[in-house]
């Protein structure tokens, strides 16, 4: 493994959380389409989608997420016995939350490549304490999902089997400003 290669526990935890976060969105497929980014076509995929195509996506080693960290709390705690209260949404947020924030203090370049956090939220998760993480979860749009700019990749992701457009898909889920369109034969 050279210096730069994610170690395998943070490739681990991120599909761990895209596990969380699939199952999510296929548990409650109203919450995908248009508050979480998905199309209404991937979130039908989505829910017809079989274990094993869930599976297959969620070990994408890159998060199906992405994050957007609210503005500083500004020294609100939650309490945490109201949090127990709160809507599944939440909970998924405070997980994936922290996630990110373990993720960051381990190991920027990991929360740099895998999470697609700038310098500024690496900075502030690995400041961050964990009443803070739970303050930012209570933000409706602190989760949402990756690639919503990409309309095609979601299909490919959930259908896709062959293996040499699993390796392409990979490539282009890293660098996804480099790809707006799918490549041939991907579709």
């Amino acid at each position: 493994m050279s210096r730069f290669d994610p170690p395998l526990p943070a490739i681990d935890e991120i599909r761990q959380a895209n596990r969380l976060f699939l199952g999510y969105l296929r548990s409650r497929p109203e919450a995908g389409a248009g508050q979480l980014g998905l199309t209404a076509a991937a979130t039908g995929l989505l829910k017809r989608a079989s274990p094993r195509q869930i599976e297959r996506a969620a070990d994408f080693p890159r998060a199906l997420f992405r994050l957007r960290l609210p503005p500083a709390a500004g020294g609100a705690v939650m309490d945490p016995l109201g949090f127990a209260q709160e809507s599944g949404r939440r909970v998924l947020g405070v997980t994936l939350l922290l996630c990110a924030w373990n993720l960051s203090r381990t190991s920027a370049y990991s929360a740099r490549v895998l999470l697609r956090l700038d310098d500024a939220d690496i900075r502030r998760f690995r400041t961050a304490e964990m009443a803070e993480i739970l303050a930012m979860s209570g933000s409706d749009d602190v989760v949402c999902a990756a690639f919503d700019d990409l309309d095609w990749i979601w299909p490919v992701l959930l259908t896709e089997t062959r293996p040499e457009q699993r390796r392409r898909l990979l490539l282009i889920g890293l660098q996804p400003d480099f790809m707006p369109r799918p490549l041939p034969g991907m579709l």
